[in-house]
């Protein structure tokens, strides 16, 4: 290990000139100097002995600094033949990382971390930029390995900045300084750039040698992110004192946003890392400091276009809520509810174009999984060093993407310390249902209602289709946001705080429900894989109307058979019935598990609580829930969920029972089982419901 460090710098050397001499080594030479390298990097990923006798180096930090200049110096003139080479620089960086504080304060200072930033931003640049069109194929298919080239480097320059960040506040208030900016701007000014790796006088060292704050730190200022440190002296002297020595050298925040466009979801985890070590709470970590960068994330421009972007990238991936990449931003949602920034955020993300925004949409769905109870998900604990970033237990270097496991930790489940949060869910706040209620209320309820009573005029025949200007691709987006509301409602009425709030806010979201529910139940009619159910033409559907008439389905158990024939046409089969159901023009978009979601909300807040009863009575919820007991496949179980709300609605409730007793039956529902087996139903002298043969026979 003694002969490592200098062997090391004399490949350097090589690699140097290689690239700002081309063609100055033989072939022979440059090719051994090559595969010697990728030995060192092999090396570093085995043996803790070598990444620290090279991570402890300010030698080895300095030169490979300046072979990574001259390497990024010639990808700013596309020499894109040079990025195997750049790559082994970056994961030998990335590897050395691993020998912990020394080698992370080592790479800032010579200024090896902001040619890493320059080389994302390249590498960001060139992914990004579009294939010319009307390329023959060699053509097209060398643009494409050329952008999985930068790709490759962009993801394993995501890995050394997650390991530069790791155990480290002084490192990571820099690099989230760099990452969305700071509250002055600190490029205009061009201080403290003492510590670019190019110590080359003695008058630069020693103004470095002295902790001056510089006017884009954030420190000074009155506020850091958003919170008046005058109120935290001690997080406001830590944040003065982590922003020592701030290298401004190549700022340009915001130089990430654009990445989770290029990325997919097996490629943007360091991403989510660094987000994750920036703001999560574990064990050894800085709770006041993660707290204060999670409030800067969020204060500045940047960092809410970057979680933006992360957000839309989970819901347009569709990635599963097992998936590592779900779970850690489970936690980054966590941590920012848990610093009352949930608010903020779903209204940061709001766009006047849209009722509900994808962005918003992703944030309720991880909103909700955080309140649920979850499994201990793979995280490293702070107070420990990482154990996957030196050891390559996944894809060796030579692959085509490096692996996961080189920079973040291993993906089995474990046990972190002092992590309850992340199996425990936080306590539901009485600010956040209220906020969300209101939010649905005021921006969602009104425009989903007209939407509805468009459809259902289209449907009686008093529109035209072209009245209806939105597109299947507007409707899901606004259905995905509706649908998340309602899943978050379903999930506070469960807790009895947040139900209490839900019921008392000022009466108005019961009754919104209610309403919304009579205008979806009027619009839209039920669904029938087995059987498609032809809308009603208009004269019969408003001679119904004016009849009043609630038709309520009774289950029929007429021998094995009919049963098993009544099961298929409820709920069984989802998977043949979605791909068996044609596509339907915009205006006939079903809103599926929409109705469902609202009668159990109506269940649950209905029951034992008398005013809820009432509520629903006086807006004639009653009649409405009583027509929802019918199976509809795109309401699973909706006919259970509506008899189990009637249950809750009439409890102890006599105005309510004597509504449901004056009903009479006006019609009934046809039945394929019934015609099976010879039966037909009708409706005696005194309003019942009856079965007959049809023989005549009554039954």
């Amino acid at each position: 290990m003694n002969l490592i460090e200098d062997l090391l710098i004399t490949l350097l050397f090589g690699a140097e000139a290689s690239f700002t001499h081309p063609g100055i080594l033989i072939p022979t030479v440059e090719s051994t100097g090559d595969t010697e390298l990728k030995n060192v990097v092999k090396q570093t990923q085995r043996s803790r002995e070598a990444r620290e006798a090279l991570g402890y180096s300010a030698r080895v930090w300095k030169y490979m600094t300046q072979t990574l200049t001259a390497g990024n110096d010639q990808l700013m003139q596309n020499k894109h033949h040079l990025l195997p080479k750049i790559w082994d620089l970056i994961l030998l960086a990335r590897n050395l990382l691993a020998a912990k504080e020394k080698a992370q304060n080592l790479a800032a200072e010579e200024g090896y971390d902001a040619e890493v930033r320059r080389l994302l931003s390249i590498c960001v640049e060139k992914a990004s930029k579009p294939i010319p069109p009307n390329l023959d194929k060699p053509a097209h298919d060398k643009e494409l390995q050329m952008k999985g080239g930068y790709k490759k480097v962009m993801i394993t320059a995501l890995q050394f900045l997650n390991n530069l960040m790791i155990c480290n506040e002084t490192r990571k208030l820099h690099v989230w300084l760099h990452l969305f900016g700071t509250p002055s701007s600190l490029h205009a000014t061009g201080t403290n750039n003492s510590t670019t790796g190019k110590n080359t006088g003695k008058g630069k060292a020693k103004k470095s040698s002295k902790p001056q704050h510089s006017s884009g730190s954030g420190v000074g200022v009155g506020f850091v992110g958003g919170t008046p440190v005058a109120h935290h002296n001690e997080t406001a002297a830590k944040c003065n004192s982590l922003s020592a020595g701030f290298n401004a050298k190549y700022y340009k925040p915001g130089f990430l946003t654009d990445v989770p466009r290029l990325l997919q979801p097996d490629e943007i985890e360091p991403l989510l890392m660094i987000l994750q070590s920036g703001i999560v709470t574990f064990q050894g970590s800085d709770e006041a400091m993660q707290s204060v960068r999670c409030k800067l994330m969020l204060a500045q421009g940047y960092g809410r276009s970057l979680l933006r972007e992360v957000l839309v990238f989970l819901g347009a991936w569709e990635v599963d809520e097992e998936d590592f990449c779900y779970r850690v931003l489970g936690q980054i949602v966590e941590s920012i509810l848990l610093n009352g920034l949930i608010p903020y955020a779903y209204e940061c993300f709001r766009d006047e174009k849209d009722i509900v925004t994808p962005a918003q949409s992703v944030l309720l769905k991880l909103l909700v999984s955080v309140y649920r109870p979850q499994a201990a998900i793979p995280a490293h604990s702070q107070g420990e060093w990482p154990r996957g970033s030196p050891v390559p237990t996944g894809a060796p270097a030579s692959s085509n993407y490096p692996s996961r496991e080189l920079s973040v930790a291993p993906k089995h489940p474990t046990s972190v310390d002092g992590g309850e949060s992340l199996d425990q869910p936080p306590a539901i706040e009485s600010a956040i249902p209220t906020f969300f209620a209101n939010a649905f209320r005021k921006q969602v309820l009104n425009p989903v209602i007209k939407i509805v009573q468009l459809q259902g005029a289209i449907r009686s025949g008093k529109e035209k289709k072209e009245a209806f200007e939105l597109s299947l691709w507007d409707l899901d987006r606004i259905y995905e946001g509706v649908y998340q509301f309602l899943e978050l409602f379903v999930l506070f009425s469960e807790d009895e705080e947040a139900k209490k709030i839900l019921v008392t806010n000022e009466r108005g979201l019961v009754a919104d429900l209610v309403r919304l529910l009579g205008e979806l139940d009027k619009a839209i009619p039920r669904y029938l894989a087995s059987k498609a159910v032809k809308p009603p033409e208009p004269a019969k559907k408003e001679e119904r109307k004016q009849e009043n008439s609630y038709m309520v389905e009774r289950p029929f158990d007429i021998g094995s058979e009919g049963t098993e024939n009544d099961d298929d046409d409820g709920e069984d089969d989802d998977d043949d019935e979605d791909n068996d159901r044609e596509l339907v023009e915009p205006e006939e978009f079903t809103w599926p598990n929409v109705k469902r979601f609202i009668v159990i909300l109506l269940s649950t807040l209905a029951w034992h609580n008398r005013e809820v009863q009432d509520l629903v009575r006086e807006k004639g919820g009653l009649h409405v829930v009583l027509n929802q007991c019918k199976v509809d496949d795109d309401n699973p179980y909706i006919r259970e969920h509506s008899i189990l709300c009637i249950r809750a609605l009439l409890q102890n409730n006599k105005e309510n029972q004597k509504i449901v007793e004056e009903l009479n039956a006006k019609e009934v529902v046809p039945s394929e089982v019934l015609d099976k087996h010879g039966y037909e139903p009708f409706i005696d002298e005194k309003g019942r419901v009856r079965l007959k043969r049809t023989d005549g026979e009554k039954a």
